[in-house]
């Protein structure tokens, strides 16, 4: 596995907006797992940051487009929450495991208070976020006594080929 600093895309202005890598890694091998990191201060600026940023790796690592899509969307939620709700710098990691077939989004902040879904009414503007998030992952939840949220998402946009579990069969399993 190589280790090196992928840069985020530039901010008009050529200003970071307090936004900055932290590090990132991949493999040479397209079975194993490639991993991205990055650190920014609770601004609302940094939300579309996060999505373009999310975009830019997933497309090196040559994510599919639907999978991709759902990505970004969970990640801007994610990202969203942390800022509005959190406290202190939001840290978002990204990993993608090729063998498991699962992108694994995790957003960090300082606040230990868990992410919970809220039930929004037809006028609330707000209180969807988690459940966009958990209809487009195959799990969410909570770790690190609340001050982590992730989502995995499924890779795959085809279903896997079948395979024969003895050679007596006639019936292929999936």
């Amino acid at each position: 596995m190589t280790t090196h600093r992928t840069p985020t895309p530039p901010r008009p202005g050529g200003d970071d907006g307090g936004a900055h890598v932290v590090g990132a890694a991949t493999a040479q091998c397209p079975l194993a797992s490639h991993v991205f990191e990055m650190a920014m201060e609770p601004m609302d600026v940094h939300v579309a940051q996060a999505r373009r940023t999310t975009a830019t790796v997933l497309k090196q690592w040559s994510l599919p487009e639907a999978p991709a899509e759902d990505a970004r969307l969970v990640v801007s939620e994610l990202v969203s929450n942390a800022i509005i709700h959190g406290s202190g710098d939001v840290r978002l990691r990204l990993r993608l495991r090729h063998d498991d077939h699962e992108l694994r989004i995790r957003v960090t902040d300082d606040s230990t208070a868990p992410a919970r879904r809220r039930r929004a009414s037809a006028a609330s503007l707000g209180g969807r976020g988690l459940h966009l998030v958990a209809s487009l992952s195959l799990r969410w939840g909570v770790a690190d006594g609340g001050r982590t949220t992730y989502a995995v998402i499924p890779t795959l946009t085809e279903a896997p080929p079948c395979r024969r579990t003895t050679q007596s069969s006639t019936d292929p399993t999936c």
